[in-house]
């Protein structure tokens, strides 16, 4: 029986993770695992490799903190407990650079020992090393045609056979170009160093499998390779699939684990050779209770719920929407808190927890979030506004169809997660049409909603409820008001100039609202420009050389291609700053149009969204130059010889970048479509399919600039 009530059965001692990182060890993560359906199928292909040693490639997909490094890290140590060998299992976590910088790991956990004993396998027999060297070079070569045709990795591996040419063999293994002992044996330096690496992979990973018939190999965070530099490119693909293809060939097991963005990451040819995708599970109540109970046998030798319940875990587990890494955490805090009250944990602490340690939005910041999007729009909205009698509650916000009783309201809730929350917030739907019939309602959730209680009140509701989601929640409600308001006119037959005139003030209002923001973007990029700025001895030395110069401090040639490439890119996804040049060249003026040169650009201005694009465009433009010019100053102190410190600035730069462009809206630039291509005249022959590939490919160039700036002048 488990004991349901009551505070915890030890004293202050946790049993929880307060981080719920998984740890890698030799023996698994030391947490508790919960058998969930990802990890019975992971298992099962394990199960079967083992069994049949049949090459494969295994990826585990799932978002952050759903447990993807533990489950990788359990079949890690299933696999040891199987065959009986620690070797034959390693883990990697995939670095965030080249696959050269991969093969580098991996030698590090297999040793220069470990491989030299998976060769002597090799010796032909006790008459000694140096008569039989190419018997050995014979064999190896052989054996190794299943991964490679270079006849360098057959030399280089019989040298490190041999103590006097081990050394030399081992730096060409890890990626060095050959010395002297391997050039005079006819090793030349690789042409495509990156693929030499992924093989040199496949061959270790076949003399392992060869020695001891199993070998498996866990690839963690394999997506932090592909996004290095941004979007992989066909090279990159390309090293990838070999390397699936070499493992495979090896007869081993390469399971990769990354982020669900990863699969569209790769091409076709990719995917057709990676095995099954296991997805990662959510933890229902009934899991997050086993985990409990086997952490605390874990930990006090008793498998108690106590200080949970049955509805606080079902509670939880919605909360966390089943992601076990906050199911870990909220449990820590959790516990703490029935433990410090001597209760057992109640749903007002799981709500008070949820919100403080994973710095959710609460009423207050939605509500906040409503104004923004509302006042963005040119909405007129009234603030907790009386809808019928004084009995009733007023409602978040009215947006009234001036002169007209009507509008559209916007209600604010908690976490629905009962059947008689769902019958509350009916029942006042029923109250608010009662009281003006014609009026349309959206329900906003500051929480969590269960699909089966989403749908039942979407039929009542005017709309599906909006489930709050900073990323998508503005363009969410922003639609949904539009789309009701345009009913509500439809409905009550509103006369043609009173919408004309409704709509004239409302794009007033937008308007007004946009320059704000925009002069507001302005000054904030203003004072990031200022902070980008080094202090002291370096301004000072970047200042002397522009003034000797003339020219800011120059950049590595292909870092400033990067940024050249960016603007240029800019400039080509918008016509904004090409038909500004037109409007105010003195020939164009004097020979095209005389004073109605600018009057394609004053046209294309007057519309409000294009208003925004090209507010969304000059504000990125001067992030980009003021993150340039932040890049500048710091290579011009640090060129040489970066230290670890310097390099932490560097990392701040490009992160500070990558942080403000993630929050502009730049899909805002394809309204400028039409600009760029009139500014082309039409004159370049490009259809309408092949523009749009271009403007997706020059939207592109800003996402992830700050990772290949850095990348390119840590790679030098």
């Amino acid at each position: 029986m488990d004991a349901i009530g009551g505070p915890p059965a030890t004293g202050p001692v946790n049993p929880f993770s307060p981080t719920a990182v998984a740890r890698v060890t030799e023996q698994g993560t030391g947490a508790s695992t919960v058998i969930t359906a990802a990890v019975r199928d992971a298992t099962d292909q394990l199960d079967d490799y083992l069994r049949t040693g049949d090459g494969a490639v295994v990826a585990l997909v799932g978002d952050y903190g759903t447990g993807k490094t533990h489950l990788a890290v359990e079949l890690l140590a299933h696999a040891r407990r199987v065959t009986g060998a620690a070797g034959q299992a390693i883990y990697l976590d995939a670095p965030g650079d080249t696959f050269l910088s991969l093969h580098r790991r991996f030698l590090t956990r297999l040793s220069r020992d470990t491989v030299r004993e998976l060769l002597t396998a090799y010796l032909p027999g006790p008459e000694g090393l140096a008569s039989s060297t190419e018997e050995v070079v014979r064999r190896l070569r052989a054996d190794l045609a299943e991964v490679t045709t270079d006849p360098a990795f057959g030399t280089a591996l019989a040298m490190l056979l041999d103590p006097s040419t081990e050394a030399a063999a081992w730096d060409w293994l890890s990626g060095h170009p050959p010395g002297p002992p391997l050039i005079a044996a006819g090793v030349t330096p690789s042409a495509d160093v990156e693929a030499t690496a992924v093989e040199a992979m496949g061959v270790l990973a076949l003399l392992h499998g060869r020695r001891h018939d199993r070998f498996v190999l866990v690839l963690d965070e394999l997506d932090k390779i592909l996004t290095a530099g941004g979007r992989p490119g066909p090279e990159t693909m390309a090293r990838l699939q070999r390397l699936l293809g070499v493992f495979t060939s090896a007869g081993a097991l390469l399971v990769i684990a990354g982020l669900p963005d990863m699969l569209h990451l790769l091409s076709a040819d990719v995917r057709q050779r990676i095995g099954p995708i296991v997805r990662m599970s959510a933890l229902r109540g009934e899991d997050v209770r086993t985990f409990i109970r086997q952490t605390q046998l874990r930990a006090f030798g008793e498998a108690r719920l106590a200080p949970f319940t049955v509805e606080t875990t079902e509670y939880l587990a919605n909360l966390a929407d089943g992601v076990p890494r906050r199911v870990i955490r909220l449990c820590y805090h959790l516990f703490q808190r029935a433990a410090q009250a001597g209760t057992p944990v109640t749903h007002v602490m799981v709500r008070e927890v949820v919100r403080v340690q994973f710095d959710l939005a609460n009423r207050q910041d939605v509500a906040a979030d409503v104004r923004r999007v509302l006042t963005q729009d040119g909405w007129s909205y009234q603030r907790d506004h009386l809808v019928g009698s004084m009995r009733d509650l007023p409602v978040d916000f009215w947006i009234p169809l001036e002169e007209r009783n009507a509008g559209c309201c916007v209600l604010l809730s908690e976490s629905v997660l009962k059947a008689e929350e769902v019958d509350d917030l009916n029942r006042r739907v029923v109250a608010i049409r009662a009281a003006v019939p014609d009026s349309e309602v959206i329900l906003v959730v500051v929480g969590h909603l269960p699909a089966e209680f989403a749908a039942e009140l979407a039929g009542m509701f005017s709309v599906e409820p909006i489930v709050h989601d900073p990323q998508s929640f503005a363009e969410d409600l922003s639609g949904s008001v539009k789309a009701l308001m345009r009913r509500l006119e439809q409905a009550i037959g509103a006369d043609a100039m009173t919408s004309v005139r409704q709509r004239v003030e409302r794009i007033h209002r937008q308007q007004s609202n946009t320059q704000r923001s925009i002069e507001h973007l302005s000054y904030q990029l203003d004072e990031i420009r200022g902070e980008l700025r080094p202090a002291g001895r370096l301004g000072v030395v970047a200042e002397r050389h522009e003034t000797a110069t003339g020219a800011p401090p120059p950049l590595p040639g292909r870092v400033a291609r990067v940024f050249v490439e960016a603007i240029a890119a800019l400039d080509q996804l918008t016509g904004f700053e090409r038909r500004l040049r037109d409007a105010f060249d003195p020939h164009r003026v004097a020979t095209v149009g005389g004073a109605d040169g600018g009057q394609a650009l004053r046209s294309l201005l007057r519309s409000r969204d294009v208003q925004r694009a090209v507010g969304t465009s000059v504000v990125l433009r001067r992030l980009i130059e003021a993150f340039r010019e932040g890049v500048e100053q710091w290579y011009d102190g640090h060129r040489t010889n970066p230290q670890p410190t310097d390099l932490e600035r560097l990392d701040l730069l490009c992160e500070t970048y990558d942080g403000i462009a993630e929050y502009l809206p730049l899909f805002q630039l394809d309204t400028l479509s039409g600009l760029a291509a009139s500014g082309a005249g039409g004159e370049d022959g490009t259809d309408l399919a092949e523009r749009s590939r271009t403007w997706s490919q020059a939207r592109s160039v800003f996402d992830g600039l700050g990772g290949r700036v850095r990348q390119l002048l840590v790679a030098g």
